[in-house]
């Protein structure tokens, strides 16, 4: 008789923990669930759940980590157990066999962890490398960013000045959303063609060295917005850019780690961010879980064939 196909899911959000239950529930999967938290729900197809790797019992064939899978750039992210010490990533690889294909988020800082699993002769995935599953993504976060604008303005997505900084997918998505909602949408990006994108799309473009315009002078577009939503992963806002934007604009940072606002600079203009991380994880995590185990099941060949 064929062994159950393990898996091996560790740490994440919400999405990873439903993602557990879901593929638990494939017939000949066994699925071992760790960092994960307490099970909210009881069924026929419970992961197995261990409080630490030397409970596991066999090595996996899968390891299903987290997006993104690292925050710090050498341990798991675990935000269901905040009070768990760090697991180290490359503990977990000392947990694998040669064969076993490793899947994740990836993240700038989670770079230095796929170079370790290339030298250690392991396969990993990049959830996000799937265009499909990305594009999805990116539309459940700027989906999740406008219902948190609208909870936390006094006035309405239509007729509001809204500045979008970057050029991905999450930009795009926010800007198709705001331009639909009736709002006037400012978009600055580097390059030309992601201009060009976001132009068809409805938003007045600008290039990103446009926001260190002065002030009141021709395009000095900070004085004027009553809403920003970065998506840019790398800091583009200075001092002297916070500053121009009226008191009561809103800053929503929708950017990985170091995102796009200068620590110091956030300090010293007294402006208070609003860091809004992994929001599909918070506001969809079921979605995005069906989403996760769609995409894992047609790209892993053994996963394949127990459907």
């Amino acid at each position: 008789m064929n062994q159950p196909l393990h898996i091996l899911a560790a740490g994440g959000d919400r999405r990873f923990s439903i993602l557990s239950r879901k593929l638990a529930s494939i017939n000949g999967v066994r699925v071992t669930a760790f960092a994960q938290g307490s099970p909210e729900t009881a069924s026929a197809s419970m992961p197995r759940v261990i409080d630490s790797l030397s409970e596991l019992d066999t090595p996996p064939d899968l390891l299903i980590l987290p997006l993104p899978l690292t925050r710090t750039g050498d341990t798991l992210s675990t935000p269901l157990e905040k009070e768990r010490p760090p697991v180290y990533l490359g503990v977990l690889l000392t947990c694998c066999r040669p064969d076993t294909r490793i899947y994740g988020g990836m993240t700038p800082a989670a770079e230095e962890f796929a170079q370790l699993c290339q030298r250690h002769g392991l396969s990993f995935t990049d959830y996000l490398s799937d265009e499909a599953f990305a594009l999805k993504n990116a539309d459940a976060t700027a989906e999740a960013a406008v219902a948190l604008a609208i909870d936390l303005l006094p006035v309405t997505i239509r007729g509001t000045r809204i500045l979008v900084t970057g050029g991905g997918r999450i930009a795009r998505s926010l800007i198709r959303i705001l331009c639909a909602m009736g709002a006037q949408v400012f978009a600055a990006a580097r390059s030309a063609s992601q201009r060009c994108e976001m132009a068809l799309l409805g938003a007045t473009v600008l290039p990103l060295t446009e926001l260190s315009r002065p002030a009141g002078s021709q395009g000095g577009i900070l004085s004027t917005v009553r809403l920003v939503f970065n998506t840019i992963p790398s800091p583009v806002f200075g001092r002297e850019e916070l500053v121009k934007m009226p008191a009561d604009t809103l800053i929503i940072e929708l950017a990985s780690s170091p995102g796009g606002f200068k620590p110091e600079a956030v300090s010293s203009s007294g402006r208070v961010i609003v860091r809004a991380l992994s929001l599909p994880g918070k506001t969809a995590p079921e979605s995005c879980a069906e989403w996760l185990k769609t995409l894992i099941c047609e790209i892993d060949p053994m996963l394949m064939t127990h459907l």
